[in-house]
């Protein structure tokens, strides 16, 4: 799954919603689901302007959005699951160095994990909430600068299955430290590593949990861009789908190419510059740097 990118530096972001977080649906159906400890469970996009963000990935995946809080928080939902949130910035005039995608990683108990967090040379950028409905999140960024989400939902995680189309498939490190980056999330948070040999010459590590693989991480080819999370959303077309973004006033980083992924694999920012992979996959594909 490796590929080449270029994206921007991100900054601080608040998270599941603010301090004045609205009620949010659980993240598994039912009462009693478990927690999946290392799996990616959400996913908010920090943007300066939801109304635009919502156009984009509306008519982008056919995506649907509650907004709620006052139009803070958009809840997204695809074919009725809930695929996480929009948080716009400008609704409480926080300042946004770059608009980021912020994946969720589940975790037992987030202050826990925070303490784990710092000894292992991360940082805290946020006080934890609360989030009605959701449960206990604080945003992190890990030792090489990479941030993201701890959440310790209060409903359990979503079961795994192969992902649909246009939903979240994958997760990817660019990381401007490798060796660092992974030695952080094996000690936080207990992934096991394997290396996937087929290439030795850009080494490419799979960080496995809770029985399944759970994100890949690969050495960051720039200089001037920092560590940084990338989702993955499942398509059909990555071509077409590329096209589209360009027409709706995103920008197109790499276009499919034989050479990556043997063509299955586009990677875009939206209008506002946030970073998403696009990769077509079906459940016989092997995992393949």
């Amino acid at each position: 799954m490796s590929l080449v990118l270029i994206i921007a530096g991100t900054g601080t972001a608040p998270s599941l919603g603010c301090s004045r977080s609205p009620s949010l649906p659980p993240l598994a159906e039912g009462p009693d689901a478990p927690q999946i400890p290392g799996k990616f469970v959400w996913h908010n996009l920090v943007t300066s302007d939801g109304e635009a963000a919502r156009a984009f990935y509306g008519a982008l995946f056919g995506w649907e959005f509650e907004v709620v809080a006052d139009g803070r928080y958009s809840i997204i939902s695809y074919q009725g699951r809930n695929l996480g949130g929009i948080i716009d910035a400008s609704k409480d005039g926080k300042p946004l160095q770059a608009a980021h995608w912020l994946s969720a990683v589940s975790v037992e108990d987030v202050d826990r994990t925070v303490i784990a967090i710092e000894e292992a040379g991360g940082k805290q950028l946020e006080a934890p909430i609360d989030v009605p409905g959701v449960g206990r999140v604080v945003t992190v960024r890990d030792a090489d600068g990479a941030a993201f989400h701890l959440l310790a939902s209060s409903h359990g995680d979503p079961p795994d299955a192969d992902p649909d189309v246009h939903t979240w498939l994958w997760h990817e490190l660019i990381a401007n430290e490798p060796e660092r980056a992974v030695t952080f999330y094996e000690r936080v948070f207990g992934y096991r590593v394997e290396q996937l040999r087929k290439n030795p010459t850009a080494p490419y590590r799979v960080l496995w949990s809770s029985g399944g693989p759970r994100a890949g991480v690969i050495e960051n080819p720039f200089d001037t861009t920092k560590s940084a999370w990338i989702p993955y959303v499942r398509v059909d077309d990555p071509g077409a789908l590329a096209a589209r973004v360009t027409e709706l006033g995103g920008f197109v980083v790499v276009e499919p190419q034989a050479d990556i992924r043997d063509g299955t694999l586009a990677l875009v920012l939206d209008p506002s510059g946030a970073p998403v992979a696009l990769q077509k996959w079906s459940p016989d594909m092997e995992l393949d740097p």
